[in-house]
């Protein structure tokens, strides 16, 4: 998933003029957790977004950027990754006239809140990727079908890989849905039981879904995959039982 966390991260900084050689992140629900980016703005994308109500600005900013002006983003704590371990300032070692001096002014100003909501809410999405599937095997079907009983129940794959279809679109809006927690792929078990033992079971990993992971067991795909599952299982029960049958069958037979 860090694979996923790196590209989605990295795509959204870009796309807001902010760094990406050095993006951290920590989202293990401790204290501290949270993520950040280093390095040097691109001043004028950002400008663009901050300063897009007040055109005067911007233009001075693009011209103080053309002197050689900038705006780093350094980190202030090397402990923790969080959204208050970041500092943005000027390099202050270039000739601007007040007019330009102002607009960069009145532009790092906007950057220090911005970076602030920028990673909270890639924090955010983050937990919300984490949390799109239980970590641990949770059951979402179980029934009983008189000394059989039935349990499917769906875990999160350890490991999450991009989407590679060839489609860079189609495999950009696939890693967004994954980052925001809105799809996601789990492993699939299926357990069938006689009497309170298991007898039967069978697995796929890589299932896909959108959506909740707890409505699963109405959605369609999700239902025609442990159909597939279930005849697996259910050859293993056949195989099992026959087995126990001729056992007994032998026993009786020597009995005799």
């Amino acid at each position: 998933m860090s694979d996923i966390f790196q590209t989605y991260f990295a795509f959204i900084l870009a796309s807001l003029g902010y760094p990406v050689d050095d993006v951290r992140w920590s989202l293990g629900y401790c204290q501290g957790d949270g993520m950040r980016f280093t390095g040097c703005v691109d001043a004028k994308v950002v400008a663009r977004r901050l300063l897009a109500d007040k055109p005067v600005f911007m233009g001075l900013v693009f011209s103080a950027v053309g002197r050689g002006e900038r705006i780093n983003i350094t980190a202030s704590d090397h402990r923790y990754v969080h959204e208050h371990t970041m500092t943005a300032d000027r390099s202050y070692d270039t000739d601007l006239t007040l007019a330009e001096d102002k607009a960069m002014s009145l532009l790092l100003s906007l950057v220090e809140e911005d970076i602030v909501s920028v990673s909270q809410r890639l924090r955010d999405d983050g937990y919300a990727c984490i949390e799109a599937a239980p970590s641990d095997a949770s059951v979402v079907v179980d029934r009983t079908f008189g000394d059989f009983g039935l349990k499917v129940s769906v875990q999160q794959e350890e490991a999450q890989y991009l989407a590679d279809s060839g489609d860079r679109l189609y495999d950009l809006i696939d890693m967004i849905e994954i980052a925001k927690g809105r799809q996601g792929a789990v492993m699939v078990s299926v357990q069938l039981e006689h009497d309170g033992e298991e007898v039967g079971s069978s697995q796929l990993g890589g299932f896909s879904f959108t959506g909740d992971w707890q409505a699963l067991a109405s959605q369609r795909d999700f239902r025609s995959c442990v159909r597939e599952l279930l005849g697996g299982a259910c050859a293993e029960v056949r195989e099992i039982l026959g087995m126990e049958k001729r056992g007994h069958q032998t026993a009786s037979i020597m009995a005799a």
